[in-house]
């Protein structure tokens, strides 16, 4: 799991982040610096990686698509992660059917 954020994580840094308007590369780079701290903030969820990787993965669908949207489109809340929203998670799912 990972090594699997690490990828995601480089490819939205080296790949898309440089291409946004200053305000969502804020944004952004907001996001990044909570999904990196995910251990130190969630130690007490078992389950903290798959959710910081479902935050990462979501970023990396929608920075690929061109199409930022919730929860990106404002910074994340204080305190720990919690789970995708259900609505976003099947926006997610609903992209990535139709890729």
């Amino acid at each position: 799991m990972d090594l699997e954020f690490k990828k995601l994580y480089e490819e939205v840094v080296t790949v898309y982040l440089e291409k946004l308007a200053t305000r969502e590369k804020s944004i952004l780079s907001t996001w990044l610096r909570k999904l990196k701290k995910a251990k130190e903030e969630n130690q007490e969820l078992k389950n903290w990686r798959e959710i910081r990787n479902e935050y990462i993965s979501l970023m990396n669908g929608q920075l690929r698509r061109s199409d930022l949207m919730e929860p990106f489109t404002d910074g994340p809340a204080k305190g720990p992660l919690h789970p995708v929203p259900k609505k976003v998670a099947y926006t997610k799912m609903k992209f990535t059917l139709c890729e």
